[in-house]
């Protein structure tokens, strides 16, 4: 807000394209939530709520562009220009869910669980709107993109959602695992999508079951679907309600009814958004 007062033109209708880290959060659930409220009780839990979440995006430099109901839009590298959004970006999403980790063991049954979708690529940012009244947002095929990251969370049974162009160029300390190639709906292209891994088991644990499930989904690419079960199911052994290995179960399971055509390397094609 102190950069667009100070810098008129930023005021003015139009935008211009950057490159930025976009985050997209939503709870899991809402509308079964809200029923069981009033609408004061729900105001209240959603700004309590809002407490523990915007302010991991504030502390990362980041840049809320808008609060939709129970869901977050927010950005980096835009206005101001940051070398490291994605760094931030990721700082950000980290400290996000520990944060609604420790808010929903304060809350007995009315856990808000959130999923999140993250990616970085070039988008329009600017003043869009009326002569009358704007908003500062960032528009584009990327934006969309980071939005079906968050809602792809559902099928996976994941929380955290990224794709390659999202991690930082410096590397870094992420739990990263790799859960496929997805085609969403009105993409053309498939899109190696990667999940941002938040745990507290110890370090030798979590490698164990990922070292097993990326090994299944290799053979899952490979059409090797009777291997691919057993390592989806060993995966499931050492890390019980593995979201991404149940989903690929299922999967394997549809086989038999619908044959995956000559030249299909595991990509996975999304019927709905």
């Amino acid at each position: 807000m102190q950069r667009i007062l100070k810098e008129p033109g930023l005021r003015q209708p139009g935008g211009s394209k950057q490159v930025v880290s976009i985050l997209f959060s939503d709870i899991a659930g809402f509308s079964r939530i809200s029923e069981q409220l009033d609408p004061q009780e729900l105001v209240q839990l959603l700004n309590a709520y809002y407490e523990q979440t915007i302010r991991c995006i504030h502390q990362t430099d980041g840049t809320i562009v808008d609060i939709i109901g129970d869901a977050i839009f927010a950005i980096w590298n835009a206005p101001e220009l940051q070398p490291d959004h994605q760094e931030k970006m990721l700082a950000a999403a980290l400290a996000f869910q520990k944060n609604v980790t420790q808010f929903n063991g304060k809350q007995g049954g009315l856990a808000l669980n959130t999923r999140v979708g993250l990616h970085t690529g070039e988008v329009v940012v600017g003043n869009v709107g009326s002569t009358e009244h704007f908003d500062y947002t960032a528009i584009g095929e990327n934006v969309n993109l980071a939005s079906r990251l968050e809602g792809l969370n559902k099928q996976l049974g994941t929380n955290v959602l990224m794709t390659r162009a999202a991690i930082p160029p410096s590397g870094g300390q992420w739990l990263l695992r790799p859960v496929g190639k997805f085609q969403f709906k009105g993409f053309e292209n498939f899109v190696e999508v990667i999940e941002f891994v938040v745990t507290d088991e110890p370090p030798e644990s979590v490698r164990l079951w990922l070292d097993a499930f990326s090994a299944a989904l290799a053979k899952f690419g490979e059409k090797d679907f009777a291997a691919a079960k057993k390592g989806f199911q060993r995966t499931l052994e050492l890390h019980a309600q593995d979201g991404p290995s149940q989903f690929y179960l299922k999967q394997i399971a549809e086989v038999p009814a619908h044959p995956v055509p000559e030249n299909w390397a595991g990509e996975i094609s999304l019927k709905e958004k």
